[in-house]
């Protein structure tokens, strides 16, 4: 038996995946694992399934593990993503070692519960992978990898307790607006840039920018001008750069911004 809270069992169908492609929203800092394409389609699917949800208009502070009313299988995930960036030491060693099984949840018991978002991420371009955590994942000793669709895997630790997920090549699922997915190539300089993007932006730079330090936002600035000038014409780069652009306005101050471009 495997839980995702203290109150919340679930067993693993081995064999069976989503066949839901991932879509990371930048603006919203947050990951969709669904095969709606509709913010109509998401609001049927919340209705006409179960589990945690954030709530009456997306409010509530919870990431979204919703599950069929039927048969009790997950059929979709919503994920709220950290910008506080830490490296888990040794700790990522045994993420990249872990125990791999193809799968996914099944409640043992029919429910609403709720689950709070992962307080951390960590990139790790040299494997590829972007991972969110929270504290019980840095007092596990061993993972167990639950491969729910292609690229994307929660884990759980020892007691068999989800305490984390990951994302591999997370740069070919950037997106914008909810809608059927356009792909677009991924290409050296793209992969790149994302890397950059999000080792990048965190907790602490939105502190610098916000302080006006000029060292940090000049780095911005060279950061959105490499990616924004660049001769690719590709849809995850305007995304990339779009962020960069949205996060110099939100935190910089109406000077700085005059000299952006």
């Amino acid at each position: 038996m495997y839980k995702l809270t203290n109150n919340v069992d679930v067993e693993i169908i081995i064999g069976q995946q989503l066949s839901a492609t991932p879509r990371l929203f930048l603006y919203d800092v947050t990951i969709y694992l669904t095969t709606c394409n509709s913010i109509e389609e998401i609001s049927d699917e919340i209705l006409t399934t179960y589990g945690s949800d954030r709530g009456w208009l997306f409010t509530e502070d919870n990431d979204t593990f919703r599950f069929d009313i039927q048969n009790n299988l997950l059929t979709s995930i919503y994920l709220d993503y950290s910008e506080s960036d830490r490296c888990p030491d040794r700790m990522f060693d045994l993420v990249t070692e872990a125990k791999k099984i193809v799968g996914i949840p099944k409640l043992v018991q029919p429910l609403s519960f709720d689950l709070e978002p992962f307080k951390y991420r960590h990139c790790a371009p040299s494997d590829n992978i972007w991972l969110g955590y929270g504290d019980v994942f840095l007092d596990s000793q061993e993972f167990t990898e639950l491969q729910i669709a292609e690229n994307v895997s929660l884990l759980f630790n020892e007691n068999n307790f989800y305490c984390a997920w990951l994302i591999k090549s997370p740069e070919q699922f950037l997106v914008n607006k909810i809608a059927p997915i356009e792909k677009y190539s991924v290409t050296p300089f793209l992969k790149k840039s994302f890397w950059d993007v999000f080792q990048f932006i965190n907790e602490e730079r939105i502190e610098l920018i916000k302080k006006e330090d000029m060292h940090t936002f000049q780095e911005l600035r060279a950061l959105y001008k490499s990616i924004s000038s660049n001769s690719e014409k590709n849809p995850g780069l305007e995304i990339l750069a779009e962020k960069l652009f949205d996060f110099a306005d939100r935190f910089s101050s109406q000077e700085q911004m005059l000299n952006f471009h």
